[in-house]
């Protein structure tokens, strides 16, 4: 494996951290949403599994923003973050991530 730029492995841990707590926030989203009683509690669990759901794909996009960084096309992985950032809830370690993996490669002068 070629060695990597300082900022691609910043961003490459950064979205590990993103993506654990997006599992976590994902996991207690359901929990909150499974939980509960009957009648006008009934909306508000839906809107949780509603937003633990697109949670869910914001996480997806987190995944694959991590597999396309470790393959080396941080251009790509800084979009899928950038796209993981801005799903409900946001998320700023993504976003932070993202630009980083975007930007990190055009220090160097232009392409």
């Amino acid at each position: 494996m070629e060695s990597m730029e300082k900022e691609v492995k910043i961003a490459r841990i950064l979205i590990t951290i993103s993506v654990i707590f997006g599992f976590f926030v994902v996991i207690g989203l359901f929990a909150i949403g499974m939980g509960g009683s009957g009648g006008r509690a009934e909306i508000a669990r839906t809107g949780v599994l509603l937003l633990a759901m697109v949670k869910a794909v914001g996480l997806g996009f987190g995944l694959a923003a991590y597999l396309t960084l470790t393959r080396g096309d941080p251009r790509r992985a800084g979009r899928y973050a950038l796209a993981a950032s801005i799903l409900p809830p946001f998320d700023l370690i993504a976003l932070f991530a993202g630009l980083l993996a975007l930007f990190s490669h055009r220090e160097g002068g232009i392409e």
